[in-house]
């Protein structure tokens, strides 16, 4: 293997498949270590060196475009010189880890929360996909990548449907064995719900370690997708409750129009399972910190990727009745949002303001940029949970995370200085009612 591809230099090979090599390499210009996938050979029947092209030129095409903390970026792609031949690659971020399908087996299966907790991260990814026109087509196990800290990446769009592309579509692409029954008859337009179809498989394999369907031939397997419905998860694993049981079976609907109706909805099903494993935990999931987040108003105008970048700055945190998150006079650089609870805000002894869900205090040190000390003191009415974030937290993000967090500032401050107006208009209104 050559020392370099184009301007990347070769560490070693990560693995080998039919058509092509996945190498680490380094890219001096970003300073970071990426994975390339390179085509070593054109395979020799033309029908599959055709789908092979085509599937590299399909992820070639989403490069830059598809950047989600949950999907695998696409950071370059290129053809490269080498010997008198075309080196086709591309350039992706690398992922520690490796993908659902060890948890698939019977010995492997994770946690049923820890399960509902990967569909939810999945249902967001590709939810952001389909919303820049991008049908995956072949959700499977080993196109899921998970990372020792249990974060996911939706990796291999080689396969992917792109709305409004000019060019052809690859016909006959998924895995058999989760692939949607529109997909199998391939006489109709193939749309999300298809990979919601076999999002579903993948959960029923996580939780049971048996695939939904399991016909031995080909054939066999495609007629019991088509016609047969398989049965509860439960059935195999008893300790999968009615719920998941009732998520998984529409997911796996044989109708388009069996199954959700957005990925939304799918995502807003799974919520209530996410903290089944310890309901008293006293820290969230990141999922469960996500979902939490997404229902706050403050961020009501983050996306999903700006918010993704959020919950991996700041951590939830439980704050007893009667404590202090921020004390007068003290010099701090910490900006809180109210999760859950009731918090006050005090001056000198006398109530200023109380401050319920969705909102934010601390925000005037990020306007300030500096440690002054506090004006009023902070305190926990209730037992309450709160985003806490620190101004170096918030330099961190990318430029559209930030200027969400000044556009939110810029909001809450607003409405305090009407909220103040509206108090001096009426303290005026009171002394000109005393001097009559």
């Amino acid at each position: 293997m050559h020392a370099n591809i184009g301007k990347y230099e070769i560490q070693k090979l990560l693995g080998k498949g039919a058509t092509g090599s996945v190498y680490l390499a380094s890219d001096a210009f970003a300073g970071r270590e990426v994975a390339i996938k390179v085509m070593d050979a054109m395979p020799s029947d033309p029908e599959e060196a055709r789908r092979a092209l085509k599937f590299f030129q399909n992820e070639a095409s989403l490069a830059g475009k598809l950047r989600h903390p949950h999907i695998v970026s696409i950071f370059d792609a290129g053809i490269d010189r080498k010997d008198g031949k075309d080196l086709r690659y591309l350039v992706m971020e690398l992922v520690d880890g490796t993908s659902l399908e060890p948890h698939c087996a019977s010995a492997g299966l994770l946690p049923v929360s820890r399960t509902a907790q990967i569909a939810y991260k999945c249902c967001k990814a590709l939810e952001y996909a389909n919303t820049v026109g991008v049908v995956h087509r072949d959700i499977k196990p080993a196109n899921i990548m998970l990372r020792p800290d249990f974060d996911i990446k939706v990796s291999d769009f080689g396969a992917a449907q792109l709305a409004r592309s000019d060019t052809t579509q690859v016909a006959g692409v998924g895995s058999p064995a989760y692939m949607s029954p529109e997909q199998i008859r391939g006489s109709e337009e193939i749309d999300f719900r298809s990979d919601m179809f076999s999002l579903g498989g993948v959960m029923y394999h996580m939780l049971t370690g048996a695939r939904p369907f399991g016909g031995t031939t080909a054939y066999a397997l495609m007629d019991e997708i088509l016609s047969k419905d398989p049965p509860p998860p439960s059935a195999v694993n008893s300790g999968i409750s009615p719920a998941l049981d009732d998520i998984v079976l529409r997911a796996l609907g044989k109708s388009r129009n069996d199954r959700f109706e957005s990925w939304n909805d799918f995502a807003a099903a799974l919520e209530p399972l996410l903290s089944e494993e310890d309901a008293t935990m006293s820290s969230l999931s990141d999922v469960e910190e996500f979902s939490a987040m997404r229902r706050l108003a403050f961020f009501r105008r983050f996306s999903d990727t700006e918010l993704w970048e959020v919950v991996r700055k700041c951590r939830c945190r439980k704050v007893s009745m009667g404590a202090e998150l921020i004390r007068e006079g003290v010099e701090d650089d910490h900006i809180y949002v109210l999760a859950a609870g009731l918090l006050k805000v005090t001056q000198k002894g006398k109530l200023l303001n109380a401050v319920s869900p969705g909102e934010c205090v601390g925000e005037m040190v990020y306007a300030r940029r500096s440690m002054a000390p506090r004006s009023a003191t902070v305190t926990a009415v209730e037992i309450s949970w709160v985003l806490g974030l620190r101004i170096h937290d918030i330099d961190g993000f990318s430029d559209p995370c930030r200027a969400r967090f000044s556009e939110a500032f810029l909001s809450v401050m607003a409405d305090r200085l009407s909220m103040l107006g509206g108090r001096l208009l009426s303290l005026m209104q009171e002394k000109k009612v005393g001097l009559v």
